[in-house]
């Protein structure tokens, strides 16, 4: 009888001991399925956009004094001469100095290649023969002065110049309204996050990062040409109308 009671004592003992395990090793699984769940790694990603609608503050404008003769240094000297009128003009408008700048300075020989044909029907192959130069000058201006665009696109043919080309509307400093965007699309982002943690309770932690993308488009207008010894048309006021430009900033804020 002892002996029987013995061995009841060490049956419960060992059931004990495996229940005692059995139930460790579901809190330990429990404890590391909580972990996974609220691990400190998680996050959640929201992304907005904003927008702030703009007018213009600079024109930009390339001018171009094109001249074309037999005498490479009478080119240069006329087209000096008219590149020089030209600056004098933007100058007595209203443009900085600092706001004219030599994009382009280039002499170009223009070659015959049918020189020595003595018939329209004659295709011998002739040695290139130089029977003229082209210079082109151009200069990069900016237009602060919104009252004088027209006035000064529609006098520079007048004042020697005979191309005007990538008539430009922008931003001199865009970034107090990239600003404005930026709070706009944290706003959006806060109202999201916010939502979400009122309707499900998570709980929404520290920032980890932000990163951001922007676009400032410019708005481009015609090109004007003339021919290089056209008489240029009497001096008009060009119908150029600025616009406004839309500014976008999108953040996405992890």
């Amino acid at each position: 009888m002892e002996k029987t009671l013995q061995n009841l004592y060490k049956m419960i003992t060992v059931l004990v001991i495996i229940l005692s395990l059995s139930a460790l090793s579901w809190a330990y699984y429990n404890w590391r399925l909580a972990q996974n769940i609220v691990n400190k790694d998680r996050t959640i990603t929201f992304s907005a956009e904003g927008k702030v609608v703009a007018k213009p503050d600079v024109a930009l404008i390339t001018v171009s004094v094109v001249t074309q003769d037999v005498d490479a240094n009478k080119v240069q000297t006329d087209n000096n001469k008219k590149m020089t009128a030209v600056i004098d003009f933007l100058k007595n408008n209203g443009v900085k100095e600092d706001d004219i700048k030599t994009s382009a300075y280039s002499l170009n020989p223009q070659y015959d290649y049918t020189w020595c044909h003595k018939s329209s029907k004659d295709y011998t192959t002739c040695p290139p023969k130089i029977v003229s130069y082209t210079l082109t000058q151009a200069v990069n201006v900016k237009i602060r002065d919104f009252t004088k665009i027209n006035t000064i696109v529609g006098g520079l043919t007048n004042a020697g110049a005979n191309e005007i080309s990538n008539i430009t509307f922008t931003i001199d400093d865009p970034e107090n309204y990239k600003n404005q965007a930026r709070i706009q699309a944290l706003n959006k982002i806060k109202e999201r996050a916010q939502l979400l943690s009122r309707e499900t309770g998570i709980r929404i932690g520290r920032i980890l990062s932000v990163t951001e993308s922007s676009y400032t488009p410019g708005y481009y207008g015609v090109d004007l040409k003339f021919g290089v010894n056209s008489v240029p048309p009497a001096s008009v006021s060009a119908p150029i109308e600025t616009g406004t430009q839309e500014i976008t900033v999108n953040l996405t804020v992890s």
